[in-house]
């Protein structure tokens, strides 16, 4: 039943007539600041921090990131990597257990949970359910 629930709740915030608007990266960044935060379209490019979570970088650079538990269970601060997944940390138990397959495959990770693992060019897109 639970699976059944995660794939309608998947569709419904995909809707099919509403398809997510299209996003514009812009590739000047300084070059120590390589780590490109967007959320409803507001772009911020700040300095990744090895160790930290995307949702702590966020945070410490004043970007509202919308999170709640910090601990994986609610998912307002789910986001998709479009660039530099490579540079942060493997998905972990806590997000195998809250995203779908599907949405990790697909980019998907919990601020909370992804950790910056090395610099580079990153670029994050807060994207919660609701």
């Amino acid at each position: 039943m639970l699976k059944r629930l995660k794939s309608y709740l998947h569709q419904r915030r995909r809707p099919a007539s509403n398809p997510e608007p299209e996003l514009v990266i812009t590739t000047e960044r300084d070059e120590e600041r390589t780590l490109l935060l967007i959320k409803s379209g507001v772009q911020r490019s700040v300095e990744p921090i090895i160790g930290e979570t995307v949702l702590q970088i966020a945070e410490t650079h004043q970007v509202e990131w919308n999170s709640f538990c910090k601990r994986g269970t609610c998912a307002r601060c789910r986001c998709i990597i479009l660039e530099g997944e490579e540079l942060l940390s493997a998905p972990n138990e806590a997000e195998e257990a809250r995203l779908d397959p599907e949405e990790l495959e697909e980019g998907y990770r919990l601020g909370c949970q992804a950790k910056v693992k090395q610099p580079g060019d990153m670029t994050i897109r807060h994207a919660p359910y609701f």
